[in-house]
């Protein structure tokens, strides 16, 4: 194979020859994204949670002062 030969093969396997290479710089970005993806989610179903154990505890509080016979107070 000449020089012509390989410059003939190397423009039709343009799209196959050359395929991309993960360095460490790209892995490393791409575990940073996961990473940071795991913390948006988890701060996400965490303020959930927690809005719903304030409403449970304002329910509560609700519950006890009415059996009391004292008004409920409104807490924020």
């Amino acid at each position: 194979m000449n020089q012509h030969d390989q410059e003939l093969l190397d423009k039709q396997l343009w799209g196959v020859s050359h395929s991309p290479r993960w360095d460490a710089s790209m892995i490393g970005m791409a575990f940073v994204v996961v990473f940071l993806v795991g913390i948006a989610i988890g701060d996400i179903r965490s303020a959930n949670e927690t809005k719903q154990m304030q409403t449970a505890s304002h329910n509560m509080t609700t519950a006890f002062s009415l059996l009391d016979g004292v008004p409920p107070t409104i807490m924020r």
